[in-house]
């Protein structure tokens, strides 16, 4: 069997090579030509599957090791009888700890504490419901709206406008076209019009949930902040949309090791249901445990989300980015996927040094707390 794995996904090597040969290559750069002999593709959101890639192919099994399915056409692959999989959930820990970090940071530079902020979540699926728990255990006040959870039962949602009058308002939906619960552009001139004057809006989902060019002027008018991890018309990212930005980082919200490898094997699970190969054992998360001393001088939740997101390093790869000419912004937004550092979940995390009362706060996000020797 010939398998033909996107190569930014680092794991699929090790985890798939029993099962036949192993084909890696740039998943933008996958085109019908190279999967005249694959029985198997193994991708990211960054490739789009349709008829115009498969079609006359032997490919029979397509898995994306993503939350999202907007790059599947997902009714073409059934209707030609082709397996398909994702990985929901596989990230949402990785998404939702970054979004957090994402939220603090631009709430430090915008000079107010998240403690008390009223926060407007828009999808309360895997991720939302994650950030909701993170920022409720900082103080926040949150709300939610979810139109299929709501048409499901799902207590305590609330209307879209409710969301959208709340000071911090962050995306979590997949991007949906069209159909009952459509999201394109969910955040369109007009919604945009209805966010409070200052409000801080952070998407982590998708770039085109919200309208490029009016937020884009909402931003440059004052009347706005942004914090954005997802971009309209990746990878083609606008310079000015960057540096009308409070912060900014290149669609790797969910990019963590531990996210990565959750993704790789719910797909060979799925691959191994749709072959007929027997599952093997495998082995944990590569990395093993990080440590960090809280230096006492600083807020120690500064310096764990620091440590572990790194959010602040990458902003500033993407002001740079900005600086290029618009041909070279591309590759370089793919480089800085490509070449991502290691990073673990908070769990991975083991903290050195944390004074009493902010021990059960940072535990409570997920981080270790070192025992002093006076607890052992």
């Amino acid at each position: 069997m010939r398998i033909l794995v996107d190569g930014n996904i680092s794991a699929a090597r090790g985890i798939f090579d029993p099962h036949g040969e192993v084909i890696q290559m740039d998943g933008r750069q996958i085109r019908r030509d190279h999967l005249a002999t694959v029985d198997a593709l193994i991708i990211r959101s960054v490739t789009r599957v349709d008829a115009e890639l498969l079609n006359h192919t032997p490919v029979r099994f397509v898995g994306t090791t993503t939350i999202g399915t907007d790059h599947l056409d997902i009714a073409w692959l059934e209707k030609s009888g082709i397996t398909w999989a994702s990985a929901p959930g596989c990230n949402a820990d990785s998404a939702a700890q970054y979004t957090l970090a994402m939220i603090w940071l631009a709430c430090e530079r915008l000079g107010f504490e998240l403690s008390g902020r009223r926060v407007g979540i828009v999808g309360k699926g895997n991720v939302g419901s994650r950030v909701m728990r993170l920022l409720q255990i900082l103080g926040a006040h949150t709300v939610a709206n979810d139109p299929p959870l709501s048409d499901h039962g799902e207590p305590g949602l609330v209307s879209l406008e409710e969301v959208l009058r709340q000071e911090i308002v962050s995306l979590h939906v997949p991007l949906i076209p069209r159909g009952p619960y459509p999201t394109h552009h969910l955040l369109n001139a007009r919604r945009l019009a209805q966010l409070r004057p200052g409000a801080l809006l952070v998407n982590t989902a998708r770039g085109d949930v919200v309208d490029g060019p009016a937020l884009k002027q909402r931003l440059f008018s004052g009347q706005l902040a942004a914090a954005l991890d997802v971009w309209p018309h990746e990878p083609g990212v606008e310079a000015e949309l960057v540096e009308a930005t409070t912060v900014a980082t290149p669609h790797v919200a969910g990019y963590s090791d531990d996210g990565k490898y959750n993704g790789a094997r719910q797909i060979y699970r799925a691959f191994c249901y749709w072959s007929g190969h027997a599952e093997r054992l495998l082995p944990p998360v590569p990395g093993g445990t990080r440590r960090l001393r809280i230096a006492p001088q600083r807020d120690a939740l500064s310096q764990a989300l620091e440590a572990a997101c790194f959010v602040g390093r990458h902003d500033q790869a993407m002001r740079d980015l900005a600086q290029l000419p618009p041909a070279g912004r591309p590759q370089e937004f793919d480089r800085l996927r490509r070449e991502y550092p290691a990073r673990r979940d908070f769990y991975a995390w083991l903290l050195e040094g944390v004074v009493p009362e902010e021990e059960k706060r940072l535990a409570q996000l997920g981080f270790s707390i070192a025992k002093t020797p006076a607890d052992k």
